[in-house]
């Protein structure tokens, strides 16, 4: 075991050799002390550590560093010194010591290298006040990084900010839209930003169901509260519902219609009068995680086969479903008969109308299941 009059001899010999003997030795020691002497021996390491950290060439230093990154007792001025050294030094201060304070991440990463604030940005937990000034001092691979990392919480300003660069860097928008906790806002705004190359290439490696989600239920949730306000929606589409009653317009040329203006609202509130159905849950149909609700109604009503792909397209926008997915559909609904979708509708039509139907749940899968059940059962069809 090392003694003081051992550590009093290594200090002597100045040389590069000496000093990185000496500092080997004492932080051997710091390491393999017991609970009850860390304190005592975290003092006298600093001390020794610290009256030569400036003779240390960057090895000794690196070497140094990546032995007490990890430890929660080191010396916190040999800790921050460290790690405002060269980035090979720095290294893994920043990305591992837990004595490095949130205070004490803001200022370095308001005040070092952009590897550093890259250093710091691959932390296993970072505050929203440390990402905020990563994302607001960092290069687009930092803030692409901070992203990506799923330990980096993000304030709404920050999610703001990502947003905004994300419009110029496919690689950070990939990593924003794999996060799990985007705000409804974000993913809004994520919708209209992300390519149908990205969706496809997101859902190819399962990366995107969250996004995908999330961005359907903020779709239904918009759509529903526009149709609620009948009034406000209606003014838009009266003129459009009186044509198709008046039979001056055909069911399928109002469809269309509305569907390429990307008017879903519209559209519900259309399809609701035609079947008089409530327009809050015809609407939800167009945005629910199922489609085949959105099958029954096109198909009970005769709508042909193009009419209805200007609904999937529509819906595929805002869904970020691939070319793929609206083929499957457009097949699954020539392949229903009108017959079995009247019998299903006027069932899916009691399921909007009674407490927990579609009226208040999302118009997909539960409601959906009992609506098939019996359209097997009774029209012995194939369901969508």
């Amino acid at each position: 075991m090392l003694n003081l009059g051992m550590l009093s001899e290594m200090a002597k010999d100045a040389s590069k050799t000496g000093r990185r003997t000496l500092i080997s030795a004492v932080t051997d020691l710091f390491l393999s002390a017991k609970d009850r002497e860390a304190e005592q021996v975290s003092i006298l390491f600093g001390d020794i550590v610290m009256r030569v950290l400036g003779e240390l060439e960057a090895e000794t230093r690196m070497a140094l560093s990546s032995r007490v990154s990890s430890h929660p007792a080191a010396p916190r001025d040999l800790i921050t010194t460290l790690a405002r050294d060269e980035i090979s030094v720095a290294q893994p201060v920043l990305e591992h010591s837990p004595v490095l304070t949130d205070e004490d991440l803001v200022d370095l990463a308001t005040s070092q290298s952009m590897d550093h604030l890259d250093a710091i940005a691959g932390r296993a937990q970072l505050d929203e006040t440390v990402t905020e000034a990563l994302v607001e001092n960092g290069s687009d691979e930092v803030v692409t990084k901070v992203a990506c990392n799923a330990g980096a919480s993000l304030g709404e300003s920050t999610f703001t900010k990502l947003v905004d660069r994300a419009r110029n860097s496919e690689p950070l928008l990939e990593a924003l839209a794999r996060r799990e906790d985007l705000p409804q806002e974000v993913v809004a705004n994520l919708a209209s930003m992300v390519s149908e190359e990205l969706r496809e290439r997101l859902q190819a490696v399962g990366g995107d169901q969250s996004l995908a989600d999330n961005m359907a239920g903020r779709a239904m949730e918009e759509v529903k509260a526009r149709a609620s306000r009948v009034g406000q929606s209606m003014a838009q589409a009266k003129k459009v519902i009186e044509a198709v009653r008046a039979g001056k317009t055909s069911l399928e040329e109002a469809v269309a219609h509305f569907a390429k203006a990307d008017k879903a609202a519209e559209l519900g509130i259309l399809l609701a009068t035609v079947n008089r159905l409530p327009p809050a849950s015809v609407s939800s149909l167009v945005y629910a995680k199922s489609d085949k609700p959105l099958i029954i109604l096109c198909k009970a009503n005769k709508l042909d086969v193009s009419a209805f792909k200007h609904i999937l397209t529509m819906r595929a926008r805002r869904l970020g479903s691939g070319v793929h997915e609206l083929n499957d559909a457009m097949k699954r609904y020539e392949g229903f008969s009108v017959q079995a979708a009247k019998v299903a509708l006027a069932e899916l039509l009691k399921s909007m109308t009674q407490p927990g139907g579609a009226d208040e749940d999302d118009g997909s899968d539960g409601a959906d299941e009992g609506v098939f059940r019996v359209s097997k059962k009774r029209a012995g069809a194939k369901a969508p």
